[in-house]
């Protein structure tokens, strides 16, 4: 490892393991489920026995986890089938009675004739801050008035787009970045970035390069371990910093300080290790940045992307 860096990321670790008097980290990437959403599910799929979406978490069994790492909140991102909008209820549900959650991003097909009325429900929350689409939903809404319609709405309410896409969809995210641009676009988990022998393909730097042109994308540098391409639930992934330079780098480089943001998306990312070593690993890459690359990556560029209200923060 260069010196400098090694110092720098050695700096970093102390102060990450330093005693705080509050908490500061905005995580927005978690995912929680209730029963009767895993008993709905357990009937078309099968998971791992330790994968964590088959099984019911609530914000309190977050809790311990985010009073050691230091994180004040966490906004819920959807993690729930299309065809079930209904389960959104109890993530909001759940929201106003926990004072770790500061808000939600949830699940819903924008091409519904009834969106709307839901979307209204969710909103008189105060809780709800956009929506999530998954690969091959993008390119169907682009192509639906009635669904352009609904993205012209989120884009004047200021909502948020998630997009849980890899490289092969970076064009959709491009066309919407490009017809709507006021609407506050996240790429999640760098593309799904996958390394192989150290490196990525330049097919998602390309990526990566193209869709960072547009000043309303911003990308979420979450779930880290998941790169390394290791085998979940059999092997840990690698937990030096320097290791996933190959992804942190080309994000930084492309989005800068304002536009990258941290997430853990627990407890997917738990799969592949210790979340410790995700909050870690990009505490020490930004402070290599500056201090205040640190704070916005970690804090500051998640309230403001997501206009996270300051009542919600524990």
């Amino acid at each position: 490892m260069n010196p400098k860096l090694f110092i720098v990321s050695l700096l970093a670790s102390l102060t990450f393991y330093a005693a705080a008097a509050d908490p500061w980290i905005i995580d927005p990437h978690t995912h929680f489920k209730g029963e009767e959403q895993i008993e709905y599910e357990s009937k078309t799929r099968e998971r791992h026995p330790q994968n964590s979406l088959g099984h019911v978490i609530t914000p309190e069994d977050y809790r311990d986890l985010a009073d050691r790492l230091e994180i004040q909140a966490t906004l819920i991102t959807e993690a729930i089938d299309q065809d079930k909008p209904e389960f959104n209820d109890w993530i909001f549900e759940h929201a106003k009675k926990s004072d770790l959650v500061c808000g939600y991003t949830a699940r819903e097909d924008l091409t519904s004739s009834t969106f709307l009325k839901r979307h209204k429900q969710y909103a008189k929350t105060g809780y709800l801050n956009g929506y999530r689409f998954r690969s091959g939903e993008l390119g169907g809404y682009l192509s639906d008035e009635t669904a352009r319609k609904h993205l012209r709405r989120l884009e004047k309410e200021g909502m948020v787009v998630d997009l849980l896409i890899n490289p092969d969809y970076a064009p959709d995210a491009i066309q919407l970045a490009r017809e709507f641009p006021k609407l506050k676009i996240v790429i999640n988990h760098c593309f799904n970035a996958r390394m192989e022998n150290g490196k990525v393909d330049e097919t998602w730097t390309k990526a990566v390069r193209d869709c960072a042109a547009f000043p309303n994308v911003h990308m979420k540098i979450s779930s880290i371990l998941n790169f390394a391409g290791t085998e979940p639930f059999v092997e840990s992934a690698p937990t030096e910093m320097e290791y996933y330079l190959p992804v942190l780098e080309p994000c930084f480089e492309a989005f800068g300080e304002d536009r990258v943001i941290f997430a853990t998306n627990w407890g997917v990312s738990a799969h592949y290790g210790k979340v410790d070593h995700v909050v870690r690993i990009v505490n020490e890459f930004l402070a290599t940045k500056g201090e205040a690359a640190v704070k916005k990556g970690m804090r500051e560029n998640a309230i403001r992307v997501y206009r996270i209200k300051k009542a919600h923060l524990r």
